[in-house]
């Protein structure tokens, strides 16, 4: 008896097109944009949340010329040419600091020596040995030096092989960056001493603004000890003629423009979302109504009300389903496209894409779309229960 009842379901649903079709796409839509507006904003987060995870430093500091936001200097690999005297280390050097990491940025010239890459990226360059950075970000721990002419990549940058040109000198791509949600998925990392040689080859002195690429760095990275206040260390350093940023004020900022971002596409979402369980009301009515005489006709002949209620679900059901798996997936696809949309707009960190994503967010649509469909069918029989024979027949319909 069931597959005839779902024989029978599938040929209403395929006679009555312009109706199933509308409450597939109503169906559709309200999931499609629970999905995406879900899946948009735990892309974003769980960026900022890697990031904020995987720096141990406290403070940020860099010089004052520098033109960009703390944010973009923090999450972007956008090249940045500003140098300071690496003496400020020992002044930020104190009884509350536990360590210590300095970086030498410079840039890569796409016309002019570097590399397969055609767009400029930044170049930075670390003391190895006492970076508090790097090391636990390698895909490769067994890397326990950096020579000369090795270099690693961030995670984003896209270089051919196994080898190229850092400004005209060949190396050796020694690793590969875990996703860190920071600048560094931008860069190229490569020793400090070997980059202030080739900025000395590559660029005129008056690049450096009087100051010595030897003695020179770009910005530091300091980590407290613990149970230090950071306000107090702030209070300490206020002297040192440099800009001092508090790493987790600038995700806090960062995670407060993102937080509005979300709830403008959630309240569109939102919108979209009652509109399309509205319009199911609707076509579920239609549905009804079209199918009234049918009903009515199957009750007179004996047909049990259990199994017309079970022809009204299965239609309910297979349209539902069908829209929410499709919706689920063209949603978590969608959600990538929106992030990489924003990104054109907004400095964000880099997101996180994995199986884990795809699947926690996929359930989460199957869970939204038995909800729809469990809610549409409460609805569905409430309006079935009314027909009855006597009805069709004092009508003239049977």
């Amino acid at each position: 008896m069931k597959h005839v009842i779902f024989k029978y379901a599938w040929k209403n649903v395929s006679r009555r097109l312009r109706i199933t079709g509308s409450l597939l796409i109503c169906v559709f839509l309200s999931v499609f944009s629970i999905v995406l507006a879900w899946g948009t904003y735990d892309a974003i987060d769980s960026g900022i949340e890697l990031s904020k995870s995987q720096l141990s430093a406290d403070v940020m500091v860099y010089p004052y010329e520098v033109d960009i936001s703390d944010v973009s200097m923090l999450y972007s690999g956008i090249t940045q040419s500003v140098y300071m005297d690496e003496s400020v280390l020992d002044q930020l050097n104190n009884n509350y600091v536990e360590q210590i990491s300095s970086q030498f940025y410079l840039q890569t010239l796409p016309t002019a020596g570097c590399c397969t890459a055609t767009k400029e990226m930044r170049l930075v360059g670390v003391d190895w040995e006492n970076d508090m950075l790097l090391h636990s970000y390698l895909t490769d721990a067994n890397i326990d030096q950096l020579e000369a002419q090795e270099v690693i990549v961030g995670g984003n940058v896209e270089i051919e092989g196994k080898n190229t040109l850092i400004l005209n000198m060949p190396v050796k791509i020694k690793g590969v960056l875990r996703t860190t949600g920071t600048y560094l998925d931008d860069s190229i990392i490569m020793s400090m001493d070997q980059l202030r040689k080739l900025s000395k080859i590559n660029f005129p002195t008056n690049f450096f603004d009087g100051n010595n690429p030897d003695t020179s760095i770009t910005c530091a990275f300091v980590k407290l000890k613990d149970g230090i206040s950071t306000e107090k260390y702030m209070e300490s350093i206020k002297d040192i003629k440099a800009k001092k940023v508090l790493i987790s004020s600038t995700t806090q900022t960062l995670q407060q423009q993102v937080t509005i971002l979300f709830k403008i596409l959630l309240g569109a979402c939102m919108l979209i979302f009652i509109l399309g369980i509205l319009s199911i009301f609707g076509q579920v009515n239609l549905l009804v109504n079209s199918q009234f005489k049918e009903a009515g006709y199957l009750k007179a002949i004996g047909v049990k009300r259990k199994e017309i209620y079970e022809i009204f679900i299965c239609q309910v059901t297979m349209v539902g389903i069908s829209a929410g798996i499709v919706a689920s997936v063209l949603g978590i696809v969608s959600a990538r496209s929106v992030v990489d949309w924003i990104h054109q707009y907004m400095l964000l960190p880099t997101s996180i894409w994995s199986v884990e994503y795809v699947l926690v967010h996929f359930c989460g649509g199957a869970v939204l779309t038995l909800l729809i469909s469990g809610i549409t069918v409460i609805f569905l029989l409430r309006k079935v229960a009314k027909i009855s024979p006597q009805e069709t027949m004092a009508n003239g319909d049977v």
